[in-house]
């Protein structure tokens, strides 16, 4: 009976252990995942602002007849 016990309150104590690091790993991840759609973001904007440069230059280059 006491070996019953025993290992009961071992697994509950297992069990809150690997809840504890399950619970850091997802708030790590969260974090993970705000930083990459903030990257996301700083690179959609460079993306557009070398789109936007790129269709000036060529409108430059079409206005010279020089495609």
């Amino acid at each position: 009976m006491y070996k019953i016990l025993a290992a009961i309150v071992l697994a509950l104590a297992f069990t809150a252990c690997t809840n504890a690091e399950a619970e850091a790993e997802i708030a790590r991840l969260k974090q993970e995942n705000v930083t990459l759609q903030s990257e996301i973001k700083n690179l959609q904007q460079t993306l557009d602002s070398v789109k936007a440069k790129s269709d000036s230059i060529y409108k430059n280059l079409s206005d010279m007849d020089m495609q």
